[in-house]
């Protein structure tokens, strides 16, 4: 029984791999530890500033324009009063009879200096057509003076309502500052460690490989001993049985085989049963005989026995 021989299985490299992997990883971890420090701690610093300043932008407006918004909105809410109206409507009316009682006063010096009779029809007429237009005037300046107020008023609480209304916004986006500030802080602090489980992750994975493949061997070198003993392996009646050096231990060279010259050992299956068998090494059948050598599916590797003519036999 013969076949094309397949390389045996190197985990080396693998191994090699992943503690590459993990060193990369520690030296990152080194590099990174001492930038992300200095990073977390400017980040750390600007939050403690946005926070001061925060608290700098409340107290501002809690203490200043607090006590001023609350004085203007009384005095804003004292011009909607009717009594207050009201006041500064009588006290259009009384400037408007001043105006009129001075004006009026002109009036009669001036008929006088002109030789009229203030007690004639003409004067009588001249005074009541007066009279009238003062009450016109005093009627016009109180309503004017009553809209004014309510003018005014409107006006002051509308410009209360605007007074340090961004100073809340303000505050309230220094506080936002501060929490991202913080976050980002706390994402920098953690990168280094992040960066290091993904590497080690890697190698885990890498080391997992080679891991499985060693359960491969020894779950293959548990069986070894059970197929000497009972199973064929081959086409036939062909007698292969594993033979691969990674197989076995308390391995011991006992002779030669006369014909092929090939070295004897007595040697145990790796996790066997602890019983000896005498028999060849694949690794040094290879080298004289490939033709008698094939690697299994699992990577190792099988001799066919009866194609040397020679026998595998418990000690």
């Amino acid at each position: 029984m013969g076949g094309k021989r397949q390389p045996t299985p190197d985990y080396e490299p693998m191994k090699k791999l992943g503690e590459r992997q993990l060193a990369f990883a520690e030296r990152q971890y080194a590099e990174m530890k001492p930038l992300a420090e200095r990073v977390y701690g400017q980040q750390m610093a600007a939050q403690e500033q946005q926070m001061r300043q925060a608290q700098d932008y409340y107290d501002y407006q809690k203490n200043t324009f607090r006590p001023v918004e609350q004085g203007l909105v009384r005095d804003a809410e004292r011009f909607s009063t009717e009594g207050y109206r009201e006041q500064l409507a009588g006290q259009a009316a009384a400037a408007a009879g001043r105006a009129f009682g001075v004006q009026q006063e002109m009036g009669q010096r001036a008929m006088a200096s002109r030789g009229v009779n203030p007690n004639s029809g003409a004067a009588m007429a001249l005074q009541a057509q007066g009279n009238l237009g003062l009450a016109a005037q005093r009627a016009n300046a109180m309503t004017g003076a009553r809209t004014q107020a309510e003018q005014l008023g409107f006006a002051r609480r509308m410009d209360v309502t605007g007074l340090g209304r961004n100073l809340a916004g303000a505050s309230t986006a220094a506080y936002g500052g501060a929490t991202s500030a913080g976050s980002a802080g706390m994402n920098t602090a953690m990168a280094p460690g992040g960066q290091y489980m993904q590497g080690m992750g890697q190698t885990g994975q890498t080391y997992g490989n080679i891991l499985n493949n060693q359960t491969s061997q020894f779950n293959t070198g548990l069986n070894a001993e059970g197929e000497v003993m009972g199973a064929l392996v081959g086409a036939g009646t062909t007698a292969a049985f594993r033979s691969d050096r990674r197989l076995k231990e308390n391995i011991e060279l006992v002779g030669r085989d006369e014909r092929t010259m090939l070295p004897l050992y007595e040697f145990e299956y790796i996790n066997g049963s602890g019983r000896r068998f005498m028999g060849v090494m694949a690794q040094d059948v290879v080298e004289s005989h490939p033709d008698m050598v094939f690697t299994m599916p699992d990577g190792f590797m099988a001799v066919n026995y009866a194609g040397l003519g020679i026998e595998m036999v418990e000690v």
